[in-house]
C-alpha cells in the first residue's frame, strides 16, 4: 500500500505539474507572438513614413539600414502591382487604402506598410519578415528544472503520508493477527496529538480486544461458578444415593428430601443455562397481553415468600393505587421479578423493598436491598451475560451470573430495560422500566412474538 501511495501521489503532482507548466508555456508563447506582430506592424509603419519622405531611389538603401534596428530578418521594398504571395488582395487592398497589415505563416510573421507620397495612392511598400522558432528558450529550462524540484518535493511528501498512514496499518494488523491467534492482551499503540480516521480504526481495534478479553474473563469466572454450583449438589446427591444403596442412611426420608432438594437447584440452574441461551439466540416466544405490574410482583412475593422468611428477610411491597398496566407475557414478568427479588436476598441483611409505581410513559418495578450495594466499577457490568460480581453476600449462595442478565434480556425484548443505582437504605436498587398501557383493550393486546418460536 505505501508504495502504490507514493506512486499515486507522486504521479499526481507529476501529471499536474506538466499540465500546468507546458499549458502555460503554450498560452505565453502564444501571447508573446500576438505581441511580437503586432509590434513588428508598428515599427514597419514608422518605418514607411520615415521613407515616404526620401527619394524614391534612396528608400531601399535606407530600408536596408534600418533592418538590425528593427531586429529582423530581412526589410523588403515591395510593388503593390506585383506582390510577394504572402499578401492577399485584401492585403493589397488595405495598402492601397493607406493601411499596414501584417499576417503569420507557421513560425514566419509578416507586416507591410504603404509608401505614401504627396497623397497619392501608394504603389510601394515597405515589408518587414521576421521569423522566430516555437523553442521556449531560458523560460523552458527553468520551468524543467522548477518541475523536477516539484516533483521530488511531491515524491518525499508522498512518502511522508505513506509512513504516516502505514505504520498505523501495520500495527493494527500486527495486533489483529495477534488477537485472531488468541492473545487478547494484545493492543494497537494509539497515536497522540490528532483524532481522524486512523485514530478511530485504532481506538475501534483497542475496544475489541478489550471487550473480547473481558468477555474471556467473565467466562472463565462462569465456568468456575457453574462447575461449584454443578458439583455442590452432585456430590450431596452422588452422597446420599450411595448411603441409600448401602442402607447405611441413618434416615432414609431426610435422605430423600435432601436428595430432592439438590434435584431441585439442578433443575433451577440448568432452566437458568436454558433460557440465556434461547435469550441470546432471540429463540423464544412472548404471549403479550395487558398485565398488571401488582400482581406480577405481589405473586413473586407470595410465591418466595417462606424462603425469604426463613432467611430471616422481611419484606414489603408498596403497589400504587390504581393498576400499573404493560404488555408483557405473564410468565417471562413473573421470571424477572422473581430474578430480582432473589438477587437482592442474596445481598440484603433484613429487609426487602419492592415499589411498583407508573410515571408519565412507563411502568415501574424497583426492588431494593439492605445490603452493601454495588460498587461504582461494577455497575457497567452487572447485567452482563456470565458476569458474576465479586461482592460479599449476606447468605450462602454465590449465584451464577444468569439472573440479571436474563433480567435485562426479557426486559428489552418486551420494550424496555433494566438499571441500577444506590437504594435509600444504603443498598442497591434495581429498576425495570416498561413501556406502560392505559387500558386492556389496548391495541397492543394479543401475542407478539420475539425471535423464533420454541
Amino acid at each position: 500500500m505505501r508504495r502504490r501511495l507514493v506512486f499515486a501521489i507522486a504521479g499526481a503532482v507529476a501529471a499536474a505539474v506538466t499540465v500546468v507548466g507546458v499549458g502555460t508555456l503554450i498560452l505565453t508563447q502564444l501571447d508573446a507572438r500576438q505581441r511580437s506582430e503586432g509590434e513588428l506592424r508598428r515599427r514597419t509603419t514608422e518605418l514607411a513614413a520615415v521613407l515616404s519622405e526620401l527619394q524614391p531611389q534612396r528608400a531601399r538603401p535606407v530600408a536596408q539600414r534600418f533592418e538590425p534596428a528593427l531586429d529582423v530578418d530581412a526589410v523588403e521594398l515591395v510593388p503593390l502591382a506585383d506582390p510577394p504571395g504572402w499578401l492577399t488582395s485584401a492585403d493589397v487592398a488595405q495598402l492601397r487604402a493607406g493601411t499596414s497589415v501584417s499576417t503569420r505563416e507557421n513560425d514566419t510573421t509578416y507586416a507591410a506598410a504603404p509608401i505614401v507620397r504627396d497623397g497619392a495612392v501608394p504603389r510601394r511598400a515597405v515589408a518587414s519578415i521576421d521569423s522566430a522558432g516555437a523553442q521556449f528558450g531560458s523560460a523552458g529550462r527553468w520551468f524543467v528544472l522548477a518541475g523536477f524540484v516539484t516533483v521530488v518535493l511531491g515524491g518525499a511528501v508522498a512518502l511522508w503520508l505513506a509512513r504516516s498512514f502505514g505504520r498505523p496499518l501495520a500495527a493494527a494488523e500486527s495486533a489483529t493477527r495477534r488477537i485472531a491467534r488468541g492473545d487478547l492482551a494484545a493492543r494497537v499503540p494509539e497515536p497522540r496529538g490528532r483524532e481522524d480516521e486512523l485514530t478511530r480504526l485504532v481506538h475501534a481495534i483497542n475496544d475489541m480486544a478489550a471487550s473480547l478479553e473481558r468477555s474471556r474473563q467473565t467466562e472463565r469466572e462462569f465456568l468456575l461458578s457453574v462447575s461449584h454450583d454443578l458439583r455442590t449438589p452432585l456430590t450431596s446427591i452422588s452422597g446420599w444415593a450411595e448411603a441409600l444403596t448401602d442402607r447405611t442412611a441413618p434416615d432414609t426420608a431426610a435422605a430423600g428430601r435432601t436428595i430432592l432438594a439438590e434435584s431441585g437447584r439442578l433443575d433451577r440452574l440448568v432452566r437458568d443455562l436454558l433460557d440465556l441461551a434461547r435469550l441470546r439466540a432471540k429463540a423464544f416466544t412472548l404471549h403479550a397481553q395487558p398485565v398488571d405490574l401488582r400482581d406480577i410482583a405481589s405473586d413473586a412475593i407470595e410465591g418466595l415468600r417462606p424462603e425469604l422468611e426463613d432467611s430471616g428477610l422481611a419484606v414489603r411491597l408498596d403497589a400504587a393505587a390504581e393498576t400499573v398496566l404493560v404488555n408483557g407475557d405473564a410468565d417471562r414478568l413473573a421470571q424477572v421479578a422473581g430474578n430480582l427479588i432473589e438477587n437482592a436476598a442474596r445481598y440484603a441483611t433484613t429487609a426487602i423493598h419492592i415499589t411498583v409505581r407508573s410515571d408519565n410513559r412507563d411502568a415501574i418495578l424497583a426492588v431494593d436491598d439492605d445490603g452493601p450495594g454495588i460498587p461504582l466499577e461494577d455497575r457497567p457490568r452487572v447485567f452482563e451475560r456470565l458476569y458474576t460480581s465479586l461482592r460479599p453476600t449476606a447468605r450462602l449462595g454465590s449465584g451464577t451470573g444468569l439472573g440479571l442478565a436474563i433480567v435485562r434480556e426479557l426486559a428489552r425484548a418486551m420494550g424496555g430495560d433494566v438499571t441500577v443505582s444506590d437504594a435509600t437504605s444504603g443498598g442497591a436498587r434495581l429498576v425495570v422500566r416498561l413501556p406502560r398501557v392505559e387500558h386492556a383493550s389496548d391495541p397492543q393486546d394479543g401475542s407478539r412474538a420475539s425471535g423464533r418460536s420454541r
